[in-house]
This record gives C-alpha cells, sequence and structure tokens, in this order.
C-alpha cells in the first residue's frame, strides 16, 4: 500500500468534523486503505490491506481483480449512477468522498464511506487511492436518534430489482439520473436533461401516456388518468417499438419516503403477462413462490402484507424478519448443496412452527420473513423462542463442529410502520441489533428506540 501522506485520505480532525463524533467515537470505526488501478488492456483491479478488507468484511486471498468484481457488483443498485459519478470526478482530478449502502459477501447491509483522490504520479494507468470506513453504527443510531427511516435506499433498491428501468428526475437540477437501465432506449452512464428524457420516451411510449407523462413532469406532481394528485400511479401500455405485440408497465413516483422531492420513473417489461392471460393464475402463482423452498418470495409477501394492511387497517400484525448465523460455513466446508438443503429444511420447519394465516417468505440468500395477524402479546416472546431453537443445527465435518443459529428482527404493526417498507426497514434494525448483541436471539424494533 502507498505510505506517501498526501495520499493517506479521511484525516481525524475531517473525520471529527464530517461525523461530529468525539475522538474516542471515531476510533471505532473500522478504517482501511485502497487502490483502484484501470487500463485499458486488463480488468480492473481492487487492492485493499487487511483493514480494508474487515470494513468490506471480504475473505482474504482473492486476487485484486475479483476483489474489484466484488465490490462492484454489491453497491446497491440504488447508487450505481452516483458512484460511476463519484469515480469519474475522482479520475479528473477532484477529490471523492462518498457514503453508500453496500451488501457484503456475508449478507450484512453496511454503510460505506468512501474517501479517494487520484495518485497523478502513476503515469501506466489509471491509479486511484483513498480510504474505505465501515460507518452502519453511526448512520443507524443517527438515525434511530432522530426517529428518521432510511427508506430511500432499501426502496430504490426495490424497485431497481424489479423494473428494468428506473430513472430519478431531479427537479433542482434539471436532470435525470439513471438508476437501472437494462432497456433498449433507456441509457445508463450519464444524466440527461428533461427535455431530452422526454424526446426519448416519445420514441418508445404512446402518444397519449407520454403526454400524461410530461404533465407531470412539468407540474412536479403525479397525475392518476382522472386528473386527482396521487403519491404514486402506474398503468400499462402496449408498444410495438421494441417487439411485436409488446406490454409495459410504467409507474410515476412522487413519493417522499423514496426519493424526497425527486420523481421515480420506473418501466418494466409485462410482454409474458398480458400476451399469455389464460395463464396469468398459474403464472402469478410461479412468480409467487420461491423456486429453492417452495414459499412466498420477496414480492408476495410485500403484496400480502400491503393487501392486508389496506382491507383490514385496525387489525395488528407482527413482521419477524430472520437470518441464518454462520450460513456461510455451511456453503463453504459442506458445500453450496448442503447449504440449500439446510435452506429447504428451514422453510419446512417454519411451516411448522406458524399457523395456517401466517405468511412465510424467503426474500433472498438465508433470510426469512413471517408476517402474522392477530397475535397475542404473551404469545411473541415463546412463539419466536420455539423458533429459535427449532432452526439451530449443529455441523459435524472432519476436525470441524459447528453450529447454525438464527437471529430475528420484530416490527409491530401499526406501531412500527403502516406500510410493508416501514415495517421491513423497522424489522431490518431489529435485526440488526439482534446480531449486535452475539446472534441467536431476538430484538424488537420498539425496544432500540424506547
Amino acid at each position: 500500500m502507498i505510505s506517501d501522506e498526501n495520499l493517506q485520505l479521511g484525516q481525524r480532525e475531517y473525520d471529527w468534523e464530517y461525523w461530529g463524533q468525539t475522538d474516542k467515537e471515531v476510533k471505532k470505526i473500522i478504517y482501511g486503505h485502497w487502490i483502484i488501478e484501470i487500463d485499458e488492456e486488463q480488468p480492473a483491479r481492487l487492492y485493499c490491506d487487511k483493514k480494508a478488507l474487515r470494513a468490506l468484511e471480504l475473505p482474504t486471498m482473492e486476487s485484486p481483480e475479483n476483489y474489484y468484481k466484488i465490490w462492484q457488483e454489491n453497491i446497491f443498485s440504488s447508487h450505481i449512477a452516483e458512484m460511476q459519478r463519484h469515480v469519474n470526478s475522482i479520475i479528473h482530478g477532484e477529490q471523492g468522498d462518498i457514503t453508500y449502502p453496500w451488501k457484503s459477501p456475508t449478507g450484512n447491509t453496511l454503510y460505506l464511506r468512501s474517501v479517494g483522490m487520484r495518485d497523478m504520479r502513476y503515469k501506466k494507468s489509471i491509479r486511484l487511492v483513498g480510504t474505505f470506513q465501515e460507518v452502519t453504527n453511526i448512520i443507524f443510531s443517527e438515525q434511530i436518534s432522530r426517529r428518521t427511516y432510511l427508506k430511500s435506499d432499501y426502496l430504490l433498491q426495490i424497485l431497481a430489482d424489479t423494473f428494468e428501468a428506473v430513472h430519478v428526475i431531479q427537479f433542482d437540477k434539471g436532470v435525470i439520473m439513471p438508476v437501472r437501465a437494462n432497456m433498449p432506449l433507456f441509457w445508463n452512464e450519464h444524466e440527461i436533461d428533461i427535455a431530452h428524457y422526454i424526446e426519448l420516451v416519445t420514441q418508445f411510449i404512446p402518444p397519449k401516456d407520454c403526454a400524461h407523462i410530461r404533465k407531470c413532469i412539468m407540474e412536479r406532481r403525479v397525475f392518476d388518468h382522472t386528473g386527482n394528485c396521487v403519491t404514486k400511479y402506474s398503468w400499462d401500455f402496449k408498444s410495438d417499438v421494441l417487439k411485436k405485440n409488446g406490454w409495459y408497465n410504467i409507474l410515476l413516483s412522487l413519493d417522499p419516503n423514496v426519493s424526497k422531492e425527486d420523481m421515480i420513473i420506473a418501466v418494466r417489461d409485462i410482454s409474458e403477462l398480458e400476451n399469455n392471460k389464460n395463464a396469468v393464475s398459474t403464472l402469478k402463482h410461479i412468480s409467487e413462490i420461491d423456486s429453492l423452498t417452495k414459499i412466498f418470495n420477496r414480492a408476495a409477501i410485500e403484496e400480502k402484507i400491503s393487501k392486508h394492511i389496506f382491507q383490514n387497517p385496525e387489525e395488528p400484525g407482527l413482521v419477524l424478519l430472520l437470518d441464518m448465523d454462520n450460513f456461510k460455513q455451511v456453503n463453504d466446508i459442506c458445500g453450496h448443496i448442503e447449504g440449500d438443503n439446510l435452506l429447504i429444511e428451514s422453510a419446512e420447519k417454519l411451516k411448522h412452527f406458524c399457523r395456517s394465516t401466517d405468511n412465510i417468505s424467503r426474500l433472498g440468500g438465508d433470510e426469512f420473513m413471517i408476517f402474522m395477524r392477530s397475535v397475542k402479546t404473551e404469545d411473541i416472546d415463546p412463539l419466536v423462542s420455539r423458533i429459535i431453537r427449532g432452526l439451530k443445527k449443529e455441523y459435524h465435518q472432519a476436525a470441524l463442529r459447528f453450529e447454525v443459529t438464527v437471529s430475528v428482527g420484530i416490527a409491530h404493526y401499526p406501531e412500527d410502520g403502516t406500510s410493508f417498507a416501514e415495517l421491513y426497514h423497522c424489522a431490518d434494525l431489529a435485526l440488526y441489533d439482534a446480531k449486535h448483541k452475539g446472534k441467536n436471539c431476538y430484538s424488537r424494533y420498539r425496544s432500540i428506540t424506547a
């Protein structure tokens, strides 16, 4: 690693001012150095010292090419465009400073602060140098103390996972920024102005729908097709530009929970569903089911929770967010087949513990969610304790012995949130608290904000 003091960024005095923390608190931040090298003849490379690897929760002994690939692929899709601008500014000689959400290979959602600059002395290729700081605790503690939610990162991530094209209209700057753009006619590298964006969509979206989009953008409000002003509005349209009999769904959102005062425009391809209406019910069922565990997937549990809240606003509910502890060891030591078998087995156990009226889902990886309605307060502790005990499993592999357990975060409806996004976020904070306590336990959101 480079030791030149001019390249040692994130000075302690600057960190104090940046975070408003004391000397003792700043010392708790995991802090390490990185170098990125970019040239035309070989893949980009990321070099990290041991502290940076610890901040990123990366395994040791990987190649620099793999480190760069892992780092880039695990940036939240809601922040990819922002990160591209950040890197470009460093390449052009500016000092960059960005804090962004990142999904570590161990499955944890982290907040990383990256400060960097270009090493102009290095002539062989482009070399960027800087520091990684893992600042998740500071971000979460600030949000909890202010009783505010980190909603935008999670909700934009969900949109980017669902729609092929997601764009953010920043009215104050007069530009459109891409969050995701996996469809033709949609760009994915640089910002464009609003007028150019409207010209682009006229090539793909029918004139009547374009007029509606233009009105919403010009008036900085979202309208439904009857003229009512709403927070978000979605409709389907037909277009043969990309393919014959193509059907698409478009979403306009001006929800402050998602992106402050910016407008979101998202488009997804629904041609298969629209052109096969006789198979809609079957396809819907398939689309709701996780292919491995045969329980509901993330989209299905979100829909069912949202529908229940809409239809039964006065009925209390409970969201349990479960994450398996030491699951990575199963894959690494016993193999991915055994890892899959453990997920299937855990899903079956959850069915046994839950009632027929409860909804169980696998959100992805080793993360599960359970939604329960009308649960008596006195039944919660024994129920969750029974789940934690039931999912515990010991492994004996050669001379190695380890244990897989489960940590649980709990959010209550309506006290902790009145939407899926709010309940998921609160349960995630509670899960983070349970992990921090030592895993193999549960925590309620209300207990960490009391």
